[in-house]
């Protein structure tokens, strides 16, 4: 396990970015809540990791696949990225809650017409990555906000639709949102966020058949052998159609973004 970057309240990063209070850990670091001394009272987020003997860190790729987003709407913005001696960091803009949250917040749950908006901005913001070359292969409520997309996976330098899919690849992401073929390894692409997607807006409304389970045998038992009409059955009929046209794509077919968002802007 990687080492945690620790900083104390009050220590100032590059001269600039004042630490305020830790805000959380995982496996891409320490995200730590920090101000801007050179702009008072201005708050952002700052995520540190520990540097590796191989220099393989995500916060370099994170920094790469910001700046090529640095035009485009419904995203982080970069603020400054930088290394130390035994860690690196970025710096971008701080957000509110993630999609999770605001459900656990709407007691009555989300309206049908909430879930739908969610669905334009999520499609739009999925839409600027793909553009760029890069696939998040980990779509789901916890790195979504407000349609603002978050924590990149990976980067294909070529695009997308260059690069010869491995016949077998680790699997990435989360079980609960994976597509059957994230399920069954084979490489991902634009399709399988997007099947990540419509299984996170399907969570946010009414939930998922396989919410309750944990082994991967099971919930691909269920993906596998449920029908569109019992996963979707209290959901926009537009779902269903959107399922239907994503069985059609392949790893390097590119969506019809356009299509999508007639269907979820209903």
């Amino acid at each position: 396990m990687a080492e945690i970057v620790t900083f104390a309240n009050g220590k100032i990063i590059c001269g600039r970015w004042k630490v305020l209070a830790r805000l959380g850990t995982g496996g891409c670091g320490s995200v730590y809540k920090v101000e801007d001394t050179q702009r008072k009272g201005y708050i952002a987020a700052l995520k540190a990791e520990a540097i590796l003997e191989n220099d393989s860190g995500v916060l370099k790729l994170e920094a790469a696949v910001l700046k090529k987003l640095a035009d485009r709407k419904n995203v982080i913005r970069l603020l400054q990225s930088g290394k130390r001696l035994k860690y690196s960091f970025i710096v971008i803009t701080i957000c509110g809650s993630d999609l999770m949250s605001l459900k656990k917040k709407a007691q009555e749950g989300l309206s049908e017409n909430t879930i739908l908006r969610i669905g334009i901005y999520a499609l739009y913001g999925i839409k600027q990555l793909h553009e760029i070359g890069f696939v998040h292969r980990d779509v789901k409520p916890g790195n979504m906000m407000n349609g603002m997309v978050r924590n990149f996976v990976v980067r294909d330098p070529k695009g997308i639709s260059m690069r010869k899919p491995r016949k077998n690849v680790l699997l990435r992401g989360t079980l609960r949102y994976c597509s059957l073929g994230v399920h069954r390894r084979l490489e991902q692409g634009r399709v399988d966020d997007l099947w990540a997607m419509l299984y996170m807006l399907t969570e946010l409304y009414v939930g998922l058949p396989w919410n309750h389970l944990t082994v991967e045998k099971e919930i691909v038992k269920i993906k596998e052998n449920e029908s569109d009409e019992n996963v979707f059955k209290e959901c926009p009929g537009e779902f269903i159609s959107i399922a239907n046209y994503l069985r059609t794509l392949n790893y390097q077919d590119r969506p019809d973004y356009y299509k999508l968002y007639n269907w979820v802007s209903h």
